[in-house]
C-alpha cells in the first residue's frame, strides 16, 4: 500500500467507515477504536520509513545509460534515487553547489560513493552556461503545494528556470506526504530567512550598515517549471496533483486549521 492511501484525510476516513459501522456502543469499545488507531498509525510510520526506497525503484524508468543528470543541493530521496540507477547504468551527475549551505558538496560526496557515477561539482552561476548538455534535472523538494509549485532549497527555482528555458525534463521526487493542500497565496508564509552572514560576513561592518541582505531558506517553484513528479506510486504529471491531494486530505475545506489565519 502506498503512502498515499495513508495520509491523514485516508486516516480519518477509515476510523470514520469503523464508527459507523459499529454504533453499538456495546461493540465499539474505546479500547477497539484505541487499538484501531495504533494499527493504522504503524503501517504509515512503516511506509514512511521505506519511501526513499520506493520512490527510488522507478529510477531505471527515468534515467539511462550516459546521461547527463544535474540535481540541486542535498536531498536523500534524489540521493537513492540516482544510486539505485547507477547499481545497473553508468551516468553522469552535475551537483550545484547550492551556496551558501554548499549541501551540493555533500550530495556529490554521496553519490561518489558509486563506482557508476561520475560526479562534478559546480558554482551556482554556471547553471545556465551548463544546461544546454543536460539531458535531465532531477530535483527533490520540502513541499509540493496544491497547484503543482514547490518549496525548495533555494536555488532551485534558478535550476527549474535554467531547465525550462533549454526544454531540459525536470522531474521532482517526492513523497506524497510531502503534498499540502494550500495554495501559496502568500510565498513568505512559507519559507523561512536565515543569517546572511554566510553571504554578507558581519567583519564587513561599513558595508553591512549601509545594505539589507536577505538570505531565504527556500525557493518558490512555479508548476509550469515541472514536468513530472515521481513517488512510490510512479510517476504523476503536475496536473493530476488534484487527484492525489483529494486522496490524501478528502476536502481540503473540512480541515480544522487555516494556515493563512493570524
Amino acid at each position: 500500500m502506498g503512502v498515499g492511501t495513508g495520509a491523514p484525510g485516508a486516516l480519518m476516513r477509515t476510523l470514520t467507515e469503523q464508527v459507523s459501522g459499529r454504533l453499538d456502543v456495546e461493540t465499539m469499545t474505546l479500547l477497539g477504536f484505541k487499538k484501531n488507531i495504533l494499527n493504522e498509525i504503524n503501517v504509515y510510520i512503516s511506509e514512511l520509513d521505506n519511501i526513499e526506497d520506493d520512490i527510488a525503484k522507478n529510477a531505471l524508468e527515468y534515467i539511462h545509460s550516459n546521461e547527463i543528470i544535474l540535481t540541486c543541493g542535498r536531498s536523500l530521496t534524489v540521493e537513492k534515487f540516482l544510486l539505485k540507477a547507477a547499481g545497473k547504468r553508468k551516468f553522469h551527475v552535475i551537483v550545484t553547489e547550492c551556496a551558501p549551505t554548499y549541501e551540493g558538496h555533500e550530495q556529490a560526496k554521496a553519490l561518489a560513493s558509486s563506482p557508476n557515477i561520475e560526479v562534478v561539482v559546480i558554482p551556482d552561476s554556471a547553471v545556465f552556461a551548463i544546461m544546454s548538455r543536460v539531458n535531465k534535472v532531477i530535483l527533490g523538494t520540502r513541499a509540493v503545494m496544491a497547484n503543482g509549485g514547490l518549496i525548495a532549497v533555494s536555488g532551485t527555482h534558478m535550476v527549474a528556470a535554467a531547465a525550462h528555458h533549454h526544454s531540459t525534463q525536470v522531474v521532482v521526487c517526492a513523497g506524497p506526504y510531502k503534498h499540502s493542500p494550500w495554495f501559496p497565496f502568500n510565498d513568505d508564509r512559507f519559507n523561512a530567512l536565515v543569517s546572511p552572514d554566510a553571504v554578507l560576513p558581519y567583519r564587513e561592518g561599513d558595508l553591512v550598515n549601509n545594505v539589507d541582505v536577505i538570505s531565504p531558506r527556500y525557493d518558490y517553484v512555479p508548476p509550469e517549471l515541472v514536468d513530472i513528479f515521481v513517488d512510490s506510486m510512479g510517476g504523476h504529471l503536475p496536473s493530476y496533483l488534484y487527484r492525489l491531494l483529494q486522496e490524501n486530505y478528502g476536502d481540503a475545506k473540512d480541515l480544522a486549521w487555516n494556515i493563512y489565519d493570524s
